[in-house]
C-alpha cells in the first residue's frame, strides 16, 4: 500500500511533534503493510510556511533516520496546500511542492466549513499549467456535504479526490462516515490515504479502511485506491478514473439525517 497524504515529518505542522514520534509512526505504517508514504505537511500562508526547500530538506533528514533504524519505508516529498489565490503562481515557480515533486499532481485542501469563491478558477489555473488538483478529504467539508453536486461538477473537469481512512472508520463522526460511503458508492472517491497526524487516533494505517472499501466497492477498487492510483501519482503518470455517478445538486437525505452529528476539524 502507498499513502499519499501524511503529516509524518516532525516539527513542521500539527503532525508528528518530534523525530521519535515520526519514527514510531513509520514503524506503525510498515506493520500495517504500507510500503511508501508521501510526506505532506500543511502549507497555509502565514501559519505553516512549508515551502519546497524546507520540505525537501526535512525529507532528506528523515530518510537518513529511517535508514539508521533499518525501517523499510520509502518516503517521498509533498505538501497539503490550503487554497490560496497565489497557489498557481507559487507552484509554477516551484516554490511549493507537488506530490513527489513531479509537477503533475497537487494535494489541495479546503477549510472545513466552506468552499471559497473562485475555486473553479483556481482548479482551471492549475490544470492549465499541467497540474491535476487532488482534493484532500472532501467528505469532511460542510459545504460539499450539503451540496455534493459541487464536487460532482469538479470531478467532471478532471480533478481527483482523496478520502481519509479515519473517515470511513467513523473517527470524525457518523455524518462524515456516511458521506464517505456515499462518495464511494457514487465513484467520487479516487484515493484512500491516512492523513496521519499521530499514533493513537489519526494513525498511519490503511488496512482496516481498505476492508471497508472492498465491502462497498469491491477488492479491485480498494487496490486501485491504495496502490495503483497512488503509484501512478508518485511516478507522474497519467491517471484515468471511471466517471462519477450523477448526484443531486441538493443536500442528500442521507446527509440531512446525520448533519447535526458533524464536528468540523482541521485538515
Amino acid at each position: 500500500m502507498i499513502d499519499i497524504h501524511s503529516h509524518i515529518l516532525p516539527g513542521l505542522d500539527d503532525g508528528a511533534v518530534d523525530l521519535e514520534e515520526a519514527v514510531c509512526m513509520a514503524e506503525q505504517a510498515v506493520e500495517d503493510g504500507i510500503e511508501a508514504i508521501v510526506c505532506t505537511p500543511h502549507w497555509v500562508r502565514g501559519f505553516f510556511d512549508n515551502d519546497r526547500k524546507r520540505v525537501l530538506e526535512a525529507v532528506a533528514k528523515f530518510r537518513e533516520k529511517l535508514d539508521e533504524r533499518n525501517i523499510d519505508l520509502t518516503i517521498y516529498p509533498g505538501a497539503e496546500l490550503r487554497v490560496d489565490a497565489d497557489l498557481g503562481i507559487k507552484l509554477d515557480a516551484k516554490e511549493l511542492l507537488t506530490l513527489n515533486d513531479t509537477g503533475l499532481y497537487a494535494l489541495v485542501e479546503l477549510s472545513p466549513e466552506s468552499v471559497p469563491l473562485g475555486l473553479e478558477k483556481l482548479f482551471f489555473e492549475l490544470q492549465s499549467i499541467g497540474i491535476t488538483p487532488v482534493l484532500a478529504h472532501p467528505e469532511r467539508n460542510l459545504a460539499i456535504i450539503e451540496n455534493p453536486g459541487k464536487l460532482y461538477a469538479w470531478l467532471e473537469t478532471g480533478i481527483l479526490t482523496q478520502i481519509t481512512a479515519a473517515s470511513l472508520l467513523g473517527r470524525f463522526g457518523m455524518s462524515v462516515q456516511k458521506f464517505a460511503v456515499y462518495l464511494l458508492e457514487h465513484r467520487m472517491a479516487h484515493i484512500l490515504a491516512t492523513d496521519a497526524h499521530e499514533l493513537r487516533i489519526r494513525t498511519p494505517k490503511l488496512s482496516e479502511a481498505v476492508k471497508v472499501v472492498a465491502r462497498i466497492a469491491g477488492a479491485d477498487v480498494a487496490r486501485q485506491m491504495v496502490h495503483d492510483r497512488p503509484l501512478a501519482i508518485i511516478r507522474g503518470q497519467d491517471l484515468f478514473c471511471p466517471a462519477p455517478v450523477p448526484v443531486s445538486s441538493r443536500k442528500s437525505d442521507l446527509v440531512k439525517k446525520f448533519l447535526h452529528f458533524l464536528s468540523p476539524r482541521t485538515g
